[in-house]
């Protein structure tokens, strides 16, 4: 995997792992803190703009190669969502999106 996917896809991980420390940190000891959810919001901000910022550098250089590998985010969005078709729909769409940039 090229360093700018890469980057994207450990940004990505980075967010789900923290969302999930600040939920069990308030299940367990029940107060609000905001300390991981501030974090959480700035690395899932952060893999946004590196997704847009890949999605840019590939329409002008057509690199990196292997930005389509980051197609399969689209398949959370439609994990569980179905019923409410709202994000989920748009997110149905950037998975297929990436598959076509694949050369």
């Amino acid at each position: 995997m090229e360093k700018k996917t890469l980057i994207s896809v450990l940004l990505f991980g980075l967010a789900v792992i923290l969302v999930v420390l600040h939920n069990a940190f308030f299940m367990v000891f029940n107060i609000e803190e905001g300390v991981l959810f501030l974090l959480a919001l700035l690395a899932a901000t952060a893999f946004v703009g590196s997704l847009i910022y890949n999605l840019i550098i590939h329409r002008k250089t057509g690199e990196p190669k292997d930005l389509w590998k980051i197609g399969f985010l689209g398949l959370l969005g439609l994990a569980g969502f179905i019923p409410g078709m709202n994000v989920s729909f748009f997110l149905a769409f950037a998975f297929f999106g990436f598959f076509y940039i694949r050369e």
